[in-house]
């Protein structure tokens, strides 16, 4: 009874460490040639096997004096004395990642008493109070709100004439660096500078209404990323 137990142990041993051995890259050197023997060196261990006999996995197939013919990997491997096989190491088999889904940005701007939708926002890193007028072609401001948040206008801007209401009014075409409004960012968004000194909140017109998606439920408003 412990006779067979110790066999079991040592045969299951074995199974252990051929397994072990087919993830691995192996190096085999063919050290000596003898009769129906072949002295070869896997990786560090070295061993003398006749035709038919297995080392850590190389099996002798058959021997002559020129060469011994090893099976590994399954395949027939011709080597003269002293020659080294180096065997393929196991594909790299990488593990797909899921894909991850960034949310998309989003802000909820609710109406005012006035049934207006304002909300703070950002142009060019300084904060703004806007009204959302999807009746306005641009982003639209005074020249008095352009120079409190330190828009040079008057350089980068495009002078042209607009009618208006009260007349014709002067006006500078420009494009702003960023408009953020909740976590909504937009880079070069046009915009309209009134040569007025009106402090009304600025008009969050169709250049940056149009580059977002535009949901409204009631006294509810939803600009999403697009």
């Amino acid at each position: 009874m412990a006779n067979s137990r110790c066999r079991l142990v040592k045969y299951l041993v074995l199974v252990f460490l051929s397994i072990a051995n087919l993830g691995f890259a192996q190096e085999i050197k063919v050290l000596g040639l003898f009769g129906d023997r072949a002295f070869i060196k896997v990786d560090e261990k070295s061993a003398v096997i006749k035709v038919g006999q297995i080392h850590q996995n190389v099996q002798l197939k058959s021997i002559s004096s020129q060469k011994a013919v090893l099976v590994i990997e399954s395949k027939e491997v011709p080597l003269g004395l002293g020659e080294t096989f180096q065997s393929a190491p196991p594909p790299v088999i990488e593990e797909k990642k899921p894909d991850i889904v960034k949310p998309k940005a989003s802000v909820s701007i609710y109406a005012n008493l006035g049934h207006q939708f304002i909300t703070s926002g950002v142009i060019n890193g300084r904060i703004v109070s806007f009204l959302v007028d999807t009746g306005a072609t641009s982003i639209s401001m005074s020249r008095k709100q352009a120079q409190r948040i330190g828009i040079d206008f008057r350089t980068k801007g495009k002078e042209g004439m607009s009618d208006t209401a009260n007349g014709s009014v002067k006006h500078w075409q420009m494009t702003l660096n960023s408009v953020k409004v909740g976590t909504i960012t937009l880079p070069f968004v046009d915009a309209t500078i009134r040569d007025t000194e009106d402090d009304l909140p600025i008009l969050l017109g169709m250049s940056f209404l149009s580059r977002v998606k535009l949901e409204q439920s009631g006294q509810k408003m939803v600009l999403t990323e697009k």
